[in-house]
């Protein structure tokens, strides 16, 4: 039989989804640091005991250095911190955690040595700067995940 057909003939694409829910373990590490924001609201980083790094969220394993990080090296940070950068979000979708306009932040957390992203809400965005000092909003009724934080906003209110 001739190979000729496969260059004349265009492959038939069918495009579609699956859906395949699924779920998974954080781990010792990641369930202790969400048990934290649940129970105690406080953000806890992890100090690499060899490049001195604080890591939020907190680590098993430096991911510089990759030495382990052990539980004696956890610190609390923030949960205050410094905007570094930011990117203001003005569309909706079922994806986002909030409803539009608001901003996704990468936050210095006071004591972090690596920036946090967040949320960042409840203010007038085009007054939203680097270096603007932001406080987290907690949800009376938290979960043990990284939304407990709602979001964060400027310290004082509207910059």
């Amino acid at each position: 039989m001739s190979e000729q057909w496969r260059l004349e003939t265009k492959p038939l694409v069918y495009e579609g989804g699956i859906h395949m829910p699924y779920s998974w373990t954080m781990g010792e590490t990641g369930s202790r640091f969400f048990i934290e924001f649940r129970d105690k609201k406080r953000i806890m980083g992890s100090r690499c005991p060899k490049c001195q790094v604080v890591w939020v969220p907190a680590r098993l394993r430096c991911p510089e250095c990759y030495i382990g990080i052990g539980r004696d090296l956890w610190t609390e940070v923030g949960p205050n911190g410094t905007l570094r950068h930011f990117t203001v979000v003005n569309y909706s979708h079922p994806a986002h955690p909030l409803s539009a306009d608001f901003a996704y932040g990468i936050i210095d957390l006071d004591g972090a040595t690596r920036g946090f992203t967040h949320l960042i809400s409840g203010t007038e965005l085009t007054a939203l700067r680097p270096g603007l000092r932001l406080k987290p909003i907690w949800r009376s009724e938290r979960q043990g995940c990284i939304l407990d934080i709602e979001y964060f906003t400027p310290i004082g209110g509207q910059p």
